[in-house]
């Protein structure tokens, strides 16, 4: 698990260590489901998939204190706002590389704890 997002749930949102993985395999379970939904409507794209998408990241990112995550996701919301494919293309490639290190257990500040 990743040690800020495990931080962030214990000192911030006062969950207690029995309940942090339960929290963490939710925040990871619905990421996964956004980033197939992104893969989905990329090419061609679907803006108004990635913005209902990006729009969840947005909101489970910020409540578990990965802000990183979620900066990126409300700039690929922007891009689909926009209707600019390119732009879209790289934030969907960002999305799924911050998904790669979330879920990666020895990457991106990762810790058991």
């Amino acid at each position: 698990m990743n040690a800020r997002i495990v931080n962030h749930i214990r000192n911030v949102l006062g969950i207690g260590e029995e309940d942090i993985p339960v929290i963490y395999d939710s925040f990871l379970a619905t990421f996964s489901e956004c980033v197939e939904k992104l893969r989905a409507a990329v090419d061609p794209p679907d803006y108004l998939a990635i913005r209902a998408a990006t729009h969840m990241i947005v909101g489970f990112a910020r409540n578990v204190g990965a802000e990183d995550l979620g900066e990126a996701a409300a700039a690929l919301n922007a891009a689909a706002h926009a209707a600019d494919p390119d732009a879209c293309a790289c934030g969907v490639a960002e999305i799924c590389e911050y998904y790669d290190r979330y879920t990666a257990d020895d990457e991106f500040g990762a810790t058991q704890p």
